[in-house]
């Protein structure tokens, strides 16, 4: 038996809007805030179960989405509806994204296996992460960008630990200097600094792994848009590390797809009169090549064979 399980754990549904408000465009026009369970959530569950085969798949959730993705998403998870902590160690939790930080911790801790966000694509399994050999560190954790350690972070969004994981007991532990108003603090900036404190207690993976390409404008347009994507060894973008016209992620467990406001803010600037909305869909990602849209493709068999 592997000493990190293959139990898989996500988390969602901690705000009643699901962290996407309606808006304006630039033409002042209202827009409607997101699906409460749009394509890439879907895209997220389906490539975690079909690529890692979990034992157990569990989705935790304050506030239940509702649609026909989720409905679709359900017969390959066990959802799990909890009730989001609103303070830890007397330090109040407000913001959604820090009560998911508390939350996948304490799964971590008390089930072990991988945690994912809900805006990753798996692309291979992470059988080969799981035995981890002797004694190196019980909790694995991916680089976020060449330049991580001058950067000071370590990228939260994909975690895989063992059951009772040192490294996830010192770091939920850390939580008593929580301040809600500090948004990167405990997520990506603390396990930075207890790497540096505990190395022995960890594992740290290749910034290629887990999260590449980042969340800059160049590279998102690059992945989801295919701008400067081709056969060539030219540099899109230098931010995070050199991503060239023709990566092809082949070093990739899994893609941060970044699908929050940093990927639909710069969206929304550039074609505000063309946001998410419009441009995910099964049929774009079917017939459009893109990186990302090759990349996802294969996870919506199911929707083409209609």
């Amino acid at each position: 038996m592997s000493r990190i399980p293959n139990n898989i754990h996500m988390v969602y549904g901690l705000a009643k809007d699901f962290g996407w408000q309606p808006y304006k465009n630039a033409d002042n026009i209202p827009r409607p805030g997101a699906d409460s369970f749009n394509l890439i959530r879907y895209l997220s569950v389906k490539s975690a179960y079909e690529v890692n085969k979990p034992d157990n798949f569990y989705f935790y959730y304050q506030y239940e989405p509702t649609g026909e993705l989720w409905e679709k998403a359900k017969q390959y998870i066990t959802p799990v509806k909890i009730e989001a902590p609103n303070e830890i160690f007397g330090n109040p939790v407000e913001r959604f994204a820090h009560k998911a930080d508390i939350i996948r911790l304490q799964a971590l801790i008390e089930e072990g296996g991988i945690y994912l966000d809900t805006d990753v694509l798996c692309l291979k399994p992470f059988t080969p992460l799981l035995d981890l050999e002797g004694t190196k560190g019980g909790c694995v954790i991916g680089q976020e960008g060449l330049y991580w350690e001058n950067d000071g972070k370590l990228t939260n969004a994909i975690l895989l630990a063992e059951p009772n994981s040192e490294f996830c007991k010192i770091w939920l532990n850390s939580f008593q200097s929580f301040n809600d108003d500090n948004w990167g603090g405990h997520g990506v900036k603390m396990p930075f600094l207890l790497s540096k404190q505990y190395p022995e207690l960890i594992t740290i993976e290749h910034y290629k792994k887990f999260t590449w390409p980042l969340y800059h404008t160049d590279a998102m347009k690059w992945f989801y848009r295919g701008e400067g994507w081709n056969d060539s060894e030219n540099i899109v973008c230098q931010i995070g590390g050199p991503l060239k016209a023709n990566e092809d992620l082949s070093e990739s467990y899994c893609i941060h797809l970044w699908m929050n406001r940093c990927v639909t803010n710069e969206f929304y600037k550039d074609w505000p009169n063309n946001p998410m909305e419009d441009w995910m869909t099964v049929d774009k990602i079917k017939n459009v090549d893109t990186p990302f849209n090759i990349l996802a493709r294969p996870f919506l068999n199911d929707f083409y064979e209609k």
